[in-house]
């Protein structure tokens, strides 16, 4: 591999100075100083809103038997913010890391929230930052196997958390021509379907 894909120490020396906490919620925000050295040796501090919301999960499970994927269907909020007629995005399974759990552990308890199924032969496809310029958040991307056997629960998510999930099998095929298409609106599961069509073509066409 070329050495432009690994951890690069540039002498960029970037350090974070004073932070001021706007908002604690269900995210952070805060107002940082970051102070860096430009590419052209001049040392500058800039001033930075950062949007905390923790590491995440994504999974999409496969029975490649039987050639389909389960995926999810959920009423997201910033569809609604932005005026989209569907606000119900078709999406893989995904979820927050709680404090010292580790990415494989979340992928298993939200598999068996949101899906109701356990899931097997995990496979991390990518550790990627959503938008890195504002989100601190690093999403870990995973495929997976089920097979029909492997129901463990109804899914749906947790109800005390305003979770009202509907669980979706869908053809292959169909998911990759949705994808050449632009059908698809959420990037972690683009991003997940179209890994999957260059790794493993024949389950698709």
């Amino acid at each position: 591999m070329s050495d432009r894909f690994l951890p690069r120490r540039d002498k960029v020396n970037a350090e974070l100075g004073k932070c001021e906490l706007k908002y604690d919620g269900f995210i952070k925000l805060s107002t940082c100083e970051l102070t860096f050295t430009r590419s052209d040796g001049e040392r500058v501090t800039l001033s930075r809103e950062i949007h905390d919301h923790g590491e995440a999960i994504c999974v999409l499970p496969v029975d490649r038997e039987r050639r389909v994927a389960m995926l999810v269907r959920q009423l997201r909020a910033g569809a609604v913010y932005n005026g989209e007629t569907d606000p119900m995005i078709l999406e893989v399974a995904a979820g927050l890391i709680d404090p010292g759990e580790e990415p494989e552990t979340a992928v298993m308890r939200e598999a068996a929230e949101e899906l109701g199924f356990r899931l097997s032969e995990l496979q991390q496809v990518a550790a990627y930052y959503v938008s890195p310029g504002t989100l601190t958040e690093r999403i870990y991307a995973y495929l997976a196997s089920y097979s029909l056997n492997d129901r463990i629960g109804e899914g749906g998510g947790l109800e005390d958390e305003g979770e009202d999930i509907i669980v979706e099998e869908i053809a292959l095929d169909e998911l990759g021509e949705a994808v050449l298409q632009g059908s698809l609106r959420d990037a972690k599961t683009i991003m997940l379907i179209q890994h999957l069509m260059l790794s493993e073509p024949e389950l698709f066409f």
